[in-house]
């Protein structure tokens, strides 16, 4: 390492105010005279019962007071307006269709554009073709190239031919990490990429050009299941490597800071998500501060963009929704460019519904909302602020402990985030299958008159231009380009032998239910026959209904139909080969044993829980209630009813 960042001191203590002490003592008492009336009205149950658990590991209580933020962190708000760009992805195949896209998106108010696919592009007069509607002045550009690093020194020498390079103002780069992580090894070697971006840093400075190249990517860890601590420690530990090694290749705190981007992914738990985005800016400015830059350095620049690691397929409307939460999660704390991608971008054909309105949804936001108007709204909040801090110490602590053990690049080599992204994956969809957490329109509330359409697939490894020239550097890379007014291919890798390691995964948390859908759909196909499954309800109907609610919506979860037949008419039976009993538990005790043996050849199910029963257990395959492992029962299911996984 360079640098010690940790001798900074850590994250900052929040100044206290005149008057906060006097003011914290007599909330205390008031604090304390509120437990003993809780711990009153919980009749023996301690106080501590009430709080909850978050998968960060943070315990949330059911109300916080000045004491839990007067000893805190500051919140590095470093933000005189909240007026975030309108940063929508755009997918072209040609030059000209990208310059339509442009345009007709700036008519609606676009002022910031985000590719991520480049393959059209070849050369200068591609370049012109395809932004020529771009107004530098007053746009902005979000450009993640990927591998094709070709695409940055054609893009700023094109810029710099057309005097407009000082103009540009955005993101043109990549994370170096990415395509080891999501390949487990890497078609362009790591020291080849770090002594690029060095260079383009250096270049740029020179030339007057304040776009940002080095790319750090939270995605990469929020796809495959990180919580929001996991997220921070990771993504921070990448971005101290990548600082490292700039300072080694000779670039200054000041510079390396002014031309790197964070791009974060923003999920469904709202009040985490702010605490996330929050946390962020203290520890960047922490990080920068312990590593000797000035104030103005320690301002992150924030991209966010909403998640797709929890989008449904079926009932893809509900991710309207989801998508209109997120983007106001991102508002509140305050990012500077904000991507909300269209509710069916998970989906293998779009629409241009989706696209018009997540670019609404900012004008919402902005104009109606008017979030615009407010700087860091979360701020005096003692839930966010003690949450923020939280989270902020947390990663802080982790990044340390990162640091201490070699780096990030060591612990991507033992596996160590790859395993841990994985094992939080697991329990997250522990409590999915468990009906703990609930994704509506998937593992509740499922529609079965919704069917499955294809989803996108994934393509994290954009590949690189496959023209026969190589070249190794930047200035290489810029002579070549003036000289044949073509991309040049990056030499793959200049080590004697290429890093390896265990490849991070990539899918989205409701995928495996979703699966049970395509089966059950796949079945029908095939057969003619929808899954169906019997259930018989005993007494009326106000007893019953409940139990019947809950088994529908179980059942429909695995793309299967139910039946419903009063035990009074047992004779229509015979059209299915699995009966779930619903009713009160009483009710149950009139099952007839000679009804029971009728049925020797029907799976037989009960929902509520296991108790005491006229009837041979031996015969009863399993007990349905709520925290019952959903999914394997799902999976039973189709396997009794037929349907192949």
């Amino acid at each position: 390492m360079i640098m010690d960042f940790r001798q900074g001191g850590g994250l900052p203590k929040r100044k206290r105010f005149m008057g906060e002490e006097q003011s914290m003592i007599h909330n205390k008492g008031i604090w304390n005279d509120w437990k003993v009336a809780a711990e009153k009205a919980l009749r023996g149950k301690r106080f501590e019962s009430l709080m909850s658990m978050t998968y960060e590991g943070i315990a949330l209580k059911p109300l916080y007071v000045t004491e839990d933020i007067i000893h805190q962190s500051s919140s590095y708000a470093y933000q005189d307006s909240n007026n975030w760009k309108i940063c929508q992805l755009l997918l072209a195949d040609e030059c000209m269709e990208l310059s339509e896209m442009i345009r007709h998106a700036k008519l609606r108010g676009q002022d910031s554009f985000y590719l991520n696919d480049f393959h059209f592009i070849k050369n200068a007069e591609d370049v012109e073709c395809a932004f020529e509607q771009i107004d530098w002045e007053a746009d902005s550009i979000f450009f993640d190239v990927g591998e094709e690093l070709g695409i940055i020194p054609l893009f700023l020498d094109n810029r710099l031919i057309c005097n407009e390079l000082i103009k540009v103002r955005g993101v043109i780069g990549f994370d170096p990490y990415e395509d080891l992580l999501v390949s487990g090894k890497t078609s362009i070697s790591l020291d080849t990429k770090f002594d690029y971006l060095a260079d383009i840093m250096k270049w740029t400075e020179a030339n007057e050009c304040a776009v940002r190249c080095l790319l750090i990517k939270s995605s990469l860890y929020h796809d495959a299941g990180a919580n929001s601590l996991q997220e921070l420690i990771y993504t921070f530990s990448t971005v101290l490597d990548a600082i490292n090694e700039l300072l080694h290749r000779g670039v200054s705190i000041e510079v390396i800071a002014k031309h790197t981007q964070f791009s974060f992914s923003i999920g469904s738990n709202y009040f985490m998500e702010i605490a996330k985005l929050r946390a962020a800016k203290q520890i960047w400015a922490s990080l920068i501060n312990a590593l000797g830059g000035s104030e103005a350095a320690q301002k992150i620049n924030v991209h966010a963009i909403t998640s797709t690691f929890n989008k449904t397929v079926y009932d893809a409307h509900v991710n309207l929704l989801r998508t209109s939460t997120e983007a106001f999660t991102a508002a509140v704390a305050g990012v500077d460019e904000l991507t909300i991608l269209p509710f069916d971008s998970v989906l293998e054909r779009k629409g241009e519904l989706g696209e018009r309105i997540s670019r609404n949804t900012h004008y919402i936001l902005k104009e109606e909302s008017l979030i615009s108007k407010v700087v860091d709204p979360a701020a005096g909040s003692y839930y966010v602020e003690a949450i923020t801090n939280e989270l902020a110490t947390k990663a802080w602590n982790g990044i340390q402990e990162i640091d201490e053990n070699g780096g990030h690049l060591n612990i991507l080599m033992k596996g160590i985030p790859q395993l841990e992204c994985e094992k939080m994956l697991a329990q997250r969809r522990s409590d999915i299958n468990s009906l703990l957490i609930k994704i509506i329109g998937s593992n509740a509330f499922a529609n079965l008159s919704d069917h499955s359409t294809k989803p996108q697939k994934s393509n994290h490894k954009r590949a690189a231009s496959q023209n026969a020239v190589q070249v190794g550097t930047f200035h290489e890379a810029l002579l070549y380009i003036r000289e044949k007014n073509d991309i040049p291919m990056i030499k793959p890798n200049k080590q004697t032998e290429q890093l390896q390691i265990p490849k991070i995964n990539h899918q989205r948390l409701i995928e495996h239910f979703e699966q049970l859908r395509v089966n059950a759909e796949t079945h029908y196909q095939i057969s003619g026959k929808k899954p169906k499954v019997g259930v018989l309800t005993f007494g009326p109907l106000k007893d019953y209904k409940p139990r019947l609610d809950f088994v529908t919506g179980l059942l429909a979860a695995g793309g299967i139909c139910v039946e419903v037949m009063p035990y009074n008419q047992q004779c229509t039976t015979h059209h299915v080969n699995t009966i779930i009993f619903c009713g009160r538990d009483e009710e149950y005790q009139l099952i007839d044993e000679k009804f029971i043996q009728k049925l020797k050849d029907v799976h037989l199910f009960i929902a509520g829980k296991k108790h005491e029963m006229k009837i041979d257990e031996n015969r009863i395959e399993a007990f349905l209630s709520a925290n019952m492992d959903a999914y394997q029962f799902l999976i039973k299911l189709h396997r009794l009813l037929g349907v192949k996984n």
